[in-house]
Formats: C-alpha cells, sequence, structure tokens
C-alpha cells in the first residue's frame, strides 16, 4: 500500500535493545513509519553493532531508517562532541579570535576521509538513508551570548582553499567587518566561500553514500543568518544525488509566531523541492513545548501540510523527556499530540 505521508521521530539516549523494544511499540502505535537512529561518535567508538540491533529491530517493525551523524565533528547538529577533533587538534576551526574550536572543520582532507568511514559505517550497520543534519560552521551554542561574535574558519586548509578561489589571502576578521552594518565585497566573498564549502562538502557526501545503496537527506538550520554558513538554499537542493530537501522551523526554540515561521519555511522547502525534484520534509519540535502549548504541534503540522509538505520527522521520541536539556514541561502530552496527529495524516483524514 502507497504511503499517503511519511511520519517519522527521532530516537536516542537508549542503547539497551530490550528498552527499545518497549519504545518500538510505542512509536508504532503513535503511527510513525520511519524512524532516525542518531549515530555519534561514541556510538561509531563503543556501540556499533548495538545501534545495528536497533535499526534490525526497526526494520522488522516495518520501519524506514534513517540514520543521523549526530555532533560528528561539530559540523553536524547535536548535543554530542567530538573524539575526531579532540585527538586531531590540526583538524579544528580557527575562530576570528584566534581560538581553536571544538569542531573540525569542513575543507581538511583528514575529515573528509573520516566522514567516508562514517558513511561505510552507517552503511554496514542498515542505514536506508543518511540524514545530513544541520551542516554548518562552528557553532557555540553553549554559549548564546556570544555566539554571534564567533566565526570561523580561519586554519591553514581554507586560507589555502580561499586563496585558490579566489586568488587573493582570506582576509583578516576585522578587514570584513561581518558583524557590522557596512559589511562590503570582502565580507560577501567570504561568505560565499563558506557557503560553498558546505555545498562541495554535501555534494561529496551524497555521492559517495549513493554510490554505497542509500539514500540522502538533508536538514538547514532554519535561518538566513549569513554565520551559519548556508544563504542561497537553492545551491543545497540542486545536489544530484540529494533526495529529501528539508529545515526544521523549531518556533519556540527561535521564539516565533509557528505559523509564520512554519509556514514560511515550509513554503520555501516546497518550491525549492519542486523545482529540483527533490521529496521536501519539515522537522516538527517535539521538544522545550512547555506544558498548556502542545496544541501548537497540530498547528505546525497543519500549516505545513497546506504548504504541501507530506513528510514529517519530529525531534524527538516522547516529547524528549529523558533528556533534561530539551526536556517539554508535559512529554506524554507532546508525545501523544504527535501521535494523534500522526494518525490522523497516514489515514489520509488530512485532505
Amino acid at each position: 500500500m502507497k504511503l499517503s505521508a511519511r511520519t517519522g521521530v527521532s530516537y536516542f539516549g537508549n542503547r539497551n535493545p530490550r528498552h527499545f523494544l518497549v519504545d518500538l511499540e510505542e512509536i508504532k502505535s503513535h503511527h510513525c513509519n520511519f524512524i532516525v537512529h542518531t549515530f555519534s561518535e561514541n556510538d561509531q567508538l563503543f556501540y556499533k553493532y548495538t545501534v545495528a540491533e536497533l535499526i534490525e529491530l526497526s526494520k522488522n517493525a516495518g520501519l524506514e531508517v534513517y540514520v543521523d551523524p549526530w555532533g560528528v565533528c561539530r559540523i553536524f547538529g547535536g548535543e554530542a562532541t567530538s573524539d575526531f577533533a579532540f585527538k586531531n587538534r590540526d583538524v579544528c576551526q580557527i575562530l576570528n579570535t584566534g581560538e581553536t574550536a571544538p569542531g573540525a572543520c569542513i575543507n581538511h582532507l583528514k575529515v573528509r576521509e573520516f566522514m567516508l568511514k562514517w558513511i561505510d559505517d552507517a552503511v554496514e550497520i542498515g542505514a536506508e538513508v543518511l540524514f545530513w543534519d544541520e551542516p554548518h560552521f562552528f557553532i557555540d551554542w553553549a554559549n548564546q551570548k556570544t555566539a554571534n561574535e564567533r566565526w570561523s574558519c580561519w586554519c591553514p586548509y581554507c586560507q589555502e582553499k580561499f586563496k585558490q578561489i579566489m586568488g587573493k589571502p582570506l582576509p583578516a576578521f576585522d578587514d570584513l567587518r561581518l558583524n557590522s552594518d557596512d559589511a562590503g565585497e570582502l565580507a560577501n566573498e567570504f561568505i560565499r566561500f563558506r557557503e560553498d564549502s558546505i555545498v562541495e562538502f554535501l555534494t561529496m557526501l551524497c555521492n559517495y553514500a549513493r554510490s554505497k545503496g542509500v539514500r540522502n537527506a538533508v536538514c538547514l538550520l532554519p535561518h538566513k543568518e549569513r554565520r551559519y554558513g548556508v544563504v542561497n538554499w537553492a545551491k543545497v537542493a540542486t545536489i544530484l544525488n540529494l533526495d529529501i530537501f528539508g529545515t526544521d522551523p523549531y518556533w519556540l526554540w527561535f521564539e516565533q509566531r509557528v505559523d509564520k515561521f512554519v509556514g514560511d519555511f515550509a513554503r520555501e522547502v516546497v518550491q525549492l523541492s519542486r523545482q529540483f525534484y527533490k521529496e521536501p520534509q519539515i522537522w516538527i519540535q517535539n521538544f522545550k513545548i512547555p506544558a498548556g502549548r502542545e496544541d501548537e504541534i497540530r498547528e505546525a503540522l497543519a500549516v505545513a501540510y497546506a504548504e504541501g509538505v507530506r513528510n514529517f520527522a519530529a525531534w524527538s521520541y516522547y516529547g524528549s523527556g529523558y533528556m533534561s536539556y530539551i526536556k517539554s514541561g508535559n512529554p506524554q502530552k507532546v508525545w501523544d499530540t504527535l501521535g494523534e496527529v500522526y494518525g490522523q495524516i497516514v489515514r489520509g483524514e488530512w485532505q
């Protein structure tokens, strides 16, 4: 039977297959037909075949399986640190302050080799879709007050690549005036360089993943701010071996109105997906939902659905009730609200 919609949820925090079986029943009963398993560097090092077991159980339950490089190299989204960056300080991004960031640079050859090995492992454990989660240059999530003031990257690889492409040295941060209102062409060149670096990196990953027989999905951060790395989303949507194109407009996280924030980004995702023959996907906030505001989940889904989205994913399982940093006020109600709406969608009641 052809699915009327794709409905999924991310899953992390538990690596015990016995306990996962209980959660898996809940995931099925809440009308999910795909699951996004996180596969961090810690998982890759110590839980690889345990995650493979979780994936096999997911497939046996009839779920399609995405695998997410959660926090890998600190290039992708997720509350996970990078062992690779810690052990290989030469691959790390260099901030405008001269500090070494705790995240690797996408332009470093060793990083690209490491990511190809990550793909090999993700395919080995059973991934059907590789989910490229919020690719970006370093963002200091833990220090929001200073995050806007920190830019990267001035590592030797970025300096050399910039010089090869632009025919001139990478300017110093003060010369770029990135945080000022009068930023000029030098700043624009730096922004384009970062953007093109991310697109080139994603293209390489998608091409290699396709050669391994798996599909590719990307979720761009819901921003057009220059410091996040991708301003022109069409550059990502044009990647040939990218199958699913989306974003995660978490309205409460960004303190925005659900209707406009979700609607505007869903509309752009659908338009670009139609133009470049991708499947549009929107992520729905299921974390940090204050008690009493659970109905906003229904509203977000309705807004995205009205724009033409039929592939939905939620971050994360059970209202993120198992992670204090992003726990919802009433995780059970968040989870049940999502499940109720998912049920209506997959039964074709939303037409």
